[in-house]
């Protein structure tokens, strides 16, 4: 089964939405843009919000202080960044304790994600012959967001040998990650060539950008990603649409596919 999150949530009424449409995971952007909240806001729709879907806080270029602040304010239960950020401040994130998403954004998104992959067996197959000292787990408790502990074993759902672009040295040996999310354009609406997606290993993968009801299915019939991520597709003339957030859901939730 694919789970889904409903991004760009802004008022306590949004979030009462979602406690209708149970989503498995909700998002608030603090970055700028047309759904920015503000700490104050975030709270609202967090302690409106049913405690059993995890809020993720979206970041673009906020300080690693604002960002700690909320996850230890209870506000945030998980970290969606965009962008690189210095060694340094990709270790205070870590050192939250809360699962981290990375965004790769862009016509190249699937081939940066692709890339990693690569990198991943690479790696895994040194370990496995002995050149390279064993990853410790990561810290963070993966089993409850990644849509089944059965793809514990799978040689492609670890993130924490890839950098995805949060720290500003790639060639860093970095257990910062927790998933991926390839999107056309941060808010933009534009949806990626889906087709490209096959091959790609889908666990702890979100894929966003331009899902809307009327083509989920489309999507999940051609690739079931460990999440999709939802914002104006769930929206009717710029506010969240209880039958569309319902729907939505509804369709990601479907027995999983053959």
């Amino acid at each position: 089964m694919t789970k889904i999150k409903i991004c760009g949530l802004m008022t306590k009424e949004e979030a009462l939405m979602a406690n209708e449409a149970r989503p498995d995971l909700a998002g608030v952007v603090f970055a700028p843009g047309r759904h920015q909240v503000t700490a104050e806001e975030a709270l609202v729709v967090r302690k409106a919000l049913d405690e059993r879907i995890p809020l993720v806080g979206v970041f673009v270029a906020e300080p690693v202080e604002t960002i700690l602040k909320l996850v230890e304010t209870g506000t945030i239960q998980m970290i969606q960044l965009h962008g690189q950020r210095p060694i340094a401040e990709a270790r205070q994130l870590q050192s939250a304790g809360v699962p981290i998403i990375q965004a790769l954004v862009g016509d190249d998104a699937i081939d940066q994600a692709k890339d990693w992959q690569n990198q991943l067996r690479l790696r895994r197959s040194q370990e496995q012959d002995g050149g390279l000292e064993k990853r410790q787990d990561s810290n963070f408790p993966l089993a409850n967001f990644n849509g089944g502990s059965d793809e514990k074993a799978d040689s492609d759902s670890a993130l924490a040998d890839f950098n995805g672009g949060l720290a500003e040295h790639p060639d860093g040996d970095l257990d910062l990650v927790d998933f991926l999310m390839v999107d056309a354009g941060a808010g933009s609406g534009q949806r990626l060539d889906w087709q490209r997606l096959v091959g790609l290993a889908p666990t702890h993968l979100f894929v966003a950008g331009g899902i809307q009801p009327d083509n989920l299915s489309d999507l999940l019939q051609l690739y079931q990603p460990a999440f999709v991520d939802v914002s104006s597709g769930a929206e009717t003339k710029g506010h969240k649409d209880l039958n569309k957030m319902v729907a939505l859901v509804a369709i990601a939730h479907q027995e999983e596919r053959k």
